[in-house]
């Protein structure tokens, strides 16, 4: 049985990935900060008849991310897709950072989540899938990792710079069997709407189905 790890699972996005990959039979494992709520998420899921478990830990801090994959590895064996998609919104009051307004601090804030998390979760499941010549990650931004927007100019270098890191990444793991993508999202995600997480996550399995393409934009361009 396959298995999906959602890294930065939430009730929107997150939680629309894991039902649709575990509509296909994928378990779901997921990382977030909040073990309250991955409990409530295990129910939902298993609730629909799929397997799944949550994984506490920081994805800013590599040490929690290293034992969060260490405990996934453990219960479910080889990863065969990993989705990452985190989100820094009102965690420490960086969401609205004007150009002339960022600072170090606030550039770190949401580099060290987005980017240097991304990276972190990548290296936990890039050996096995390139020993079997298998497997997806996938990376989420917003549309600002394409066009910046100045009152997020923070939030916009970083999902820049994993949106080039995913592009890296294709290149290198392309020829070894390895299927890398990133999908920018350029909607207010919500329930029963459009832009709802379930319509979005189609995108994903779509996108790892066919592997004709390294980026998805969802939404208006």
């Amino acid at each position: 049985m396959k298995t999906i790890v959602v890294a930065g699972m939430g009730p929107l996005l997150g939680l629309g990935i894991a039902k649709r990959f575990g509509r296909e039979g994928y378990r779901v494992a997921m990382i977030g900060r909040k073990a309250e709520a991955l409990r409530g998420y295990e129910e939902q899921l298993k609730g629909l008849g799929i397997e799944a478990a949550g994984f506490p830990a920081d994805l800013a801090n590599p040490r929690e991310v290293e034992r969060a994959f260490a405990g996934i590895r453990a219960r479910f064996g080889d990863i065969d897709i990993l989705e990452f998609s985190p989100t820094n919104w009102n965690k420490g009051g960086y969401e609205s950072t004007q150009a002339l307004a960022t600072t170090v601090e606030s550039a770190k804030f949401d580099f060290d989540l987005l980017v240097l998390g991304a990276i972190a979760c990548a290296r936990q499941v890039i050996p096995s899938m390139i020993e079997r010549g298998d497997g997806g990650i996938f990376f989420s931004t917003g549309y600002s990792a394409i066009q910046p927007i100045p009152f997020i100019t923070s939030l916009c270098i970083s999902n820049a710079g994993l949106r080039s890191y995913a592009y890296c990444l294709h290149e290198e793991l392309k020829p070894k069997g390895v299927y890398v993508g990133t999908v920018s999202i350029n909607a207010f995600i919500a329930d029963n709407t459009a832009a709802d997480p379930v319509t979005i996550a189609d995108v994903y399995w779509d996108m790892f189905q066919k592997r004709d393409r390294i980026e998805s934009v969802f939404g208006p361009v």
